[in-house]
């Protein structure tokens, strides 16, 4: 069999697939695209657009036909459209907990452009799609099939763990709209454009992409004069500076990844995290931004064992006593917040207008002084040592819980 006869019967074997897979993919859409927007809106998210698309046959078939020794693994699609560049970072993190991702597929299409140059600009990855009862399976017991391979040697039609792949792209509603007129006016286009057309194209990509900054930076003033009060010590109020920091700092945003994920909670809004996020930065002399960039720096490792250790996964907040009638959830920021109580534990500052209780804030600073004084100290141990030695959850009115011991 020569090269080509193998190459049509690939397709032939593709195209199988594909008509075998269609109704899958079909129901598919429309769950996954409802599932990203629920997951968006329960981070917080308002301003964002999601939209599905199975790939049609017939392009499908001009994907094989061009590579068909590469499998295509964009037969469904999801678009996640963001009016904020400055959205697109967290958006991605809260997207991919809905999939099993294949990271050696992420690309950032700005990266790949010339520092002088503007364009196309997009995440994009693929990752496997778990059908209802199959959000645990491991990733090591996915099997992915080989473009042309039979049934038989796929295991069987149904394909027992093999787990629909999406495409996922993330970009701005800006850069989104300048990639699909792009799309249908150049490379649509039968005749080779002019040179004026090229630079016409470059210029409006630059145009587009100084916009979503100045989108960015719009939002960020408009917040910050919403909140700005008379102490305000950088231009833009106490929100202001400690909002810009758990959005822009990737440090920030990492430490709140781990502590949620050490804990075992959905990430969400949460009602009051804001408040009690501005009351322990004070508390911890952090008045600016430059003075939280610096001590996130010096104490994130002392506030990511300090949430191990004490952080309670029964009440919404994460605070004991705090809110015992809602579910917990983590938030942004949750990573400053843990980092900041430490701090001001460990230096005995007072802190004031928290809604956890001065005795349980007595048992925190304990336990923060430990970590602080053992840096070698198992976190988990600490908390089954702290759990056995804690006033009951519930007596929050009660400020004068004996002390604990740790030793």
């Amino acid at each position: 069999m020569d090269a080509r006869e193998q190459d049509e019967q690939v397709v032939a074997s593709e195209l199988a697939r594909y008509d075998r897979e269609l109704r899958r993919y079909r129901r598919m859409r429309s769950r996954i695209e409802a599932d990203f927007a629920r997951r968006l809106e329960a981070a917080g998210f308002k301003y964002f657009h999601v939209s599905a698309r199975v790939k049609s046959r017939e392009s499908f078939e001009r994907k094989v036909r061009r590579a068909p020794d590469r499998e295509v693994r964009d037969i469904l699609g999801v678009r996640v459209i963001a009016n904020f560049e400055g959205d697109l970072p967290a958006m991605e993190q809260v997207v991919r907990e809905a999939l099993i991702v294949d990271d050696d597929s992420w690309v950032d299409k700005a990266e790949l452009l010339p520092i002088d140059a503007f364009g196309y600009r997009s995440v994009q990855f693929v990752g496997r799609v778990p059908e209802p009862g199959q959000e645990g399976l491991p990733t090591g017991s996915i099997r992915t099939v080989a473009p042309g391979a039979t049934p038989d040697e796929a295991g069987g039609s149904e394909g027992a763990h093999e787990l629909p792949q999406v495409e996922v792209q993330l970009r701005t509603a800006l850069s989104d709209t300048w990639s699909e007129l792009e799309h249908d006016l150049r490379y649509k286009s039968a005749r080779q454009l002019p040179r004026e057309v090229d630079r016409l194209f470059a210029l409006s990509a630059a145009l587009l992409e100084q916009a979503d900054d100045n989108l960015d930076q719009i939002r960020r003033q408009v917040e910050e004069a919403r909140t700005a009060g008379p102490t305000a010590s950088d231009g833009g109020g106490e929100r202001g500076y400690i909002g810009r920091f758990i959005q822009y700092d990737g440090d920030s945003r990492t430490l709140d990844q781990v502590v949620t994920a050490a804990l075992d909670v959905p990430f969400g809004v949460v009602t009051g995290a804001g408040r009690e996020l501005r009351s322990v930065v004070r508390a911890a002399g952090w008045l600016h931004y430059e003075a939280l960039a610096d001590g996130f720096a010096e104490f994130s490792e002392l506030g990511r064992r300090l949430a191990i250790a004490c952080a309670t996964t029964t009440n919404g907040i994460l605070l004991t006593d705090a809110e015992p009638q809602r579910p917990a959830r983590s938030f942004r920021g949750i990573g400053v917040y843990w980092t900041a109580l430490a701090a001001a534990l460990v230096a005995d500052a007072g802190i004031r207008e928290s809604r956890v209780p001065d005795g349980r804030l007595a048992e925190y600073r304990v336990v923060a002084t430990y970590l602080y004084e053992h840096p070698d100290a198992s976190a988990l141990e600490v908390r089954r040592r702290y759990g056995a030695a804690a006033a009951p959850v519930g007596t929050m009115d009660d400020a004068d819980f004996p002390p604990i011991r740790l030793d």
